[in-house]
């Protein structure tokens, strides 16, 4: 076993640029992968990753500004502040009137589709946070030069493709799985 052709995935989960963020989400769980290729239109157009996605979730704020036309929190509020309150009353009291999932941990919030306070990844797309620069290799890749070339980039995964097609998926967990199986052995040097 030496090329890439011997060890990739051909059976690729491959996601469209369109779907919504929290769509990606659900199915790289879903397969249990934390990347995958975008194809458009049958053409490969990217790939993103769960770090893509953390990252963008974590450069965003977790509460959207609102857009024009709907109300803001005090007049959600019905014109309630501050200085309405009790003040011998926690502080915190004041929004858990409000907000039913005030205990509910990161991942019941993320999956609350019916409350858009928490729908960041709802209401945005792959094709925003995708990286676009692929890195492929052929099928008659060796397997040191694509172990090599996911070093150098720091990447996990590896796009084949063959005459522009994407033929399969090559990640740094085939590598390692091959190696504990011995169906490869790891270069020493």
């Amino acid at each position: 076993m030496s090329s890439v052709a011997d060890l990739m995935t051909t059976e690729v989960l491959a996601l469209a640029p369109e779907m919504s963020l929290r769509e990606a989400v659900e199915a790289l769980g879903d397969e249990g992968v934390s990347g995958a290729p975008v194809v458009g239109s049958s053409r490969l157009e990217g790939v993103v990753s769960v770090t893509d996605i953390m990252e963008f979730q974590g450069s965003n704020p977790a509460v959207e500004s609102p857009r024009a036309g709907q109300p803001s929190l005090s007049e959600e509020l019905g014109g309630m502040g501050r200085s309405d309150m009790d003040p011998d009353e926690d502080p915190g009291a004041f929004f858990v009137d409000f907000w039913q999932d005030t205990r509910a941990d990161t991942y019941q919030r993320l999956s609350a589709e019916e409350d858009p306070d928490w729908d960041l990844l709802g209401s945005h797309t792959i094709s925003e946070v995708m990286t676009r620069n692929v890195i492929s290799v052929s099928p008659d890749t060796s397997l040191q030069e694509a172990a090599r070339i996911m070093s150098e980039r720091g990447i996990h995964r590896v796009l084949v493709t063959r005459d522009g097609e994407l033929a399969g998926i090559l990640t740094t967990t085939d590598l390692v799985r091959a190696i504990a199986e011995g169906t490869i052995r790891a270069v020493e040097k």
